[in-house]
């Protein structure tokens, strides 16, 4: 166990952190339970695009309630059960994958039966689901993979189908006003699969025959709007020749599954509503729902992943631990958050400072009261015992123009002595410094554009660089009083004087504190920084 572990073995009910509130929230659900019934945490996966952080967070955050519930109800058995929809037709071809072209004719086909663009797996859910288990394996968590096509082929679904057959006409009458007109007409709660052309079809069933467990229909139109191939006769629902609707197959997998716990993306509230009257229909009991709020990418835009905006693990892996990951999907999920590259490091400082207060807690069941409980896997750092942060190094990187580990550290080393005295502080330090050179040269260094100043800017900046010369021993305080001095020598307003040295300097408009960035670079690599800035002219 790290330096400063401590075992989490019991948690304070009364934490105001929302994975508890929710646990506590279930324990009122499941108080009648029978003992050996167990709990049931649900997310969802659709295969039909690159799983995403967004997909991550549809997994995490019900394995962290998991994670509560399991500490107020220690002898009580739970799942999580990660529900795979690959009986789903392809709505559209994803625009990053391979082979786009030949996706097109396979529009309406569920996505099992799809051959894999990717040339490396039975089908293209089968990629997509292999891709999610890597997606998955670095954060650390426990979870069931349950496929849509199995359950419907197997017959798991078999019982649902049944009362979906019987009670038709009532989930019709739930679902049809809250379609658009046009959508209205023929709209059924089952899509039969075609025998002849193998797509979805929907809105195109003719009769329901619930004493032989059949429909009848006319293949016309597609799930996913491609017309049909004109086959018309009467076909059985069970053993995966037919699928739910997708707000009465949400229901499906409730009442099959008997799913307790399902968070959902804001945008699905309406949806979960739906399902949970549909639910009651076939004989259910709505699961508790935790609607959250969506990523959004540098244009404010809704991560997606049939279009891939956002960050992949394998690039936060490259640029920040994965504890800042687990971290950040856990902050208040009732609030966008975007999630882009350039938003690493502030995500980063957000939980190096709650590592500084997880590790200062002066009691354990002060620690338990911390969100870090449910971030920190077994070799995490526990502790961070120093004041440097990851913009610092951030900015550090470019500023002495060097990527070799040995010489950054001395930097690290020589700015606060504190990062090499624990062997967690020292772990964390370093892998942070590998996530800021990755951070540098992936994207720095290909587009960075040295200033040139003016002769006006070369006399301030020679100015500056004679008395950081003369004073290499000055404190971040005194190195900051005295460019304040220098902005009141040269301009009207002494604060006028910084973005001119972080140009020069970090190729930036602006950045960090200059006195504290200056002590961490050394005022002697600052002064060789404006020398060099100054002869460009």
């Amino acid at each position: 166990m790290p330096t400063g572990a401590q075992p989490l073995d019991t948690l304070p009910t009364s934490s105001d952190a929302w994975p508890h509130e929710e646990a506590r929230r279930l324990q009122e659900r499941i108080r009648d339970y029978p003992l050996k019934r167990p709990v049931i945490f649900e997310s969802g996966f659709g295969p039909s695009g690159l799983p995403h952080l967004g997909t991550m967070c549809e997994v995490l955050r019900p394995a962290y309630v998991r994670k509560a519930f399991a500490m107020i109800e220690p002898v009580r058995a739970s799942r999580l059960i990660v529900f795979i929809d690959d009986m789903d037709g392809l709505r559209k071809v994803p625009e990053n994958v391979p082979r786009r072209e030949e996706l097109g004719q396979f529009l309406g086909v569920p996505v099992s039966r799809i051959p894999d663009p990717f040339g490396c797996c039975a089908s293209f859910a089968d990629h997509m689901i292999g891709l999610l288990r890597e997606f998955l394996a670095p954060v650390d968590v426990e979870y069931a993979l349950r496929r849509s096509a199995e359950m419907y082929r197997d017959g798991e679904f078999d019982e649902g189908l049944k009362r979906i057959l019987a009670r038709h006409a009532e989930i019709v009458a739930i679902v049809t006003p809250t379609l658009r007109e046009e959508n209205r007409a023929g709209w059924s709660p089952l899509m039969p699969l075609c025998p002849r052309c193998g797509k979805m079809i929907e809105r195109t069933v003719t009769a329901y025959h619930p004493d032989r467990g059949t429909i009848g229909f006319t293949c016309q139109r597609s799930a996913a709007g491609t017309a049909g191939c004109g086959w018309s006769g009467e076909q059985t629902v069970f053993g995966g020749h037919a699928k739910a609707q997708w707000k009465v197959d949400w229901a499906l997998r409730w009442f099959t599954l008997a799913v307790d716990y399902e968070l959902y993306g804001k945008d699905l509230t309406d949806s979960a509503r739906l399902s949970a009257q549909i639910l009651r229909v076939l004989g259910g009991h709505a699961p508790l729902g935790f609607p959250f709020e969506m990523f959004l990418d540098d244009e404010g835009h809704k991560v997606s992943k049939s279009i891939g905006r956002g960050v992949t693990v394998e690039q936060w892996e490259r640029y920040a631990p994965i504890e800042v990951l687990k971290f950040f999907l856990l902050t208040n999920p009732r609030r966008a958050r975007k999630l882009f590259l350039a938003t690493i490091p502030q995500y980063v400082d957000e939980y190096l400072d709650a590592l500084r207060e997880y590790a200062a807690a002066p009691t354990q069941e002060a620690r338990n009261n911390s969100p870090l409980v449910f971030v920190l896997q077994g070799q995490s750092p526990r502790r961070f015992d120093s004041q440097l942060t990851f913009a610092m190094m951030m900015n550090l990187v470019p500023a002495v123009g060097a990527l070799e580990r040995d010489y950054l550290w001395e930097y690290l080393k020589r700015y606060d002595p504190a990062v090499e005295n624990d062997p967690d502080t020292k772990a964390l330090a370093l892998t942070l410094m590998q996530s800021a050179q990755n951070f540098y040269q992936d994207f720095i260094e290909p587009t960075k554009k040295p200033y040139i100043p003016n002769a006006a800017e070369r006399a301030q900046l020679a100015a500056v660089a004679e008395w950081l010369r003369s004073n290499t021993a000055a404190s971040a305080e005194e190195i900051e009083k005295k460019i304040y001095d220098f902005g009141r020598q040269y301009y009207d307003k002494p604060g006028k004087i910084f973005p001119m040295l972080y140009r020069t300097i970090l190729a930036q408009e602006r950045g960090p504190r200059l006195g504290a960035f200056i002590r961490l670079a050394t005022p002697v690599q600052v002064a060789q920084l404006l020398d060099t800035a100054m002869l460009r002219a």
